[in-house]
């Protein structure tokens, strides 16, 4: 019988410490505008918008954030995806 390989690798001690300390959390009302000052900053596209909906996460390494994450609603509207995927009107409804 062949031997099952893992699909991923089990981090190290050391790894596994810094991965210990890191939170995601969802982003609080009163931690809004710095979550949208560093998008604007660190972001490609040097912007905050986000359309509709979201959620806004910030991952914290022993309480200093590391990463941000946001979700949007996606865009009902876009030509250009609907013609390239062939919907009809009603399908795209």
């Amino acid at each position: 019988m062949a031997e099952v390989k893992a699909r991923f690798r089990r981090p190290v001690p050391e790894e596994q410490e810094v991965l210990d300390h890191v939170r995601v959390e969802l982003v609080r009302a009163d931690q809004q505008a710095r979550f949208n000052r560093l998008l604007v900053e660190e972001h490609y596209l040097h912007s905050d918008r986000l359309v509709g909906e979201r959620l806004c996460y910030v991952a914290r390494y022993r309480g200093q954030w590391l990463a941000l994450a946001a979700w949007s609603a996606p865009a009902l509207h876009l030509q250009a995806r609907d013609r390239f995927i062939g919907w009809t009107e009603e399908q795209r409804r």
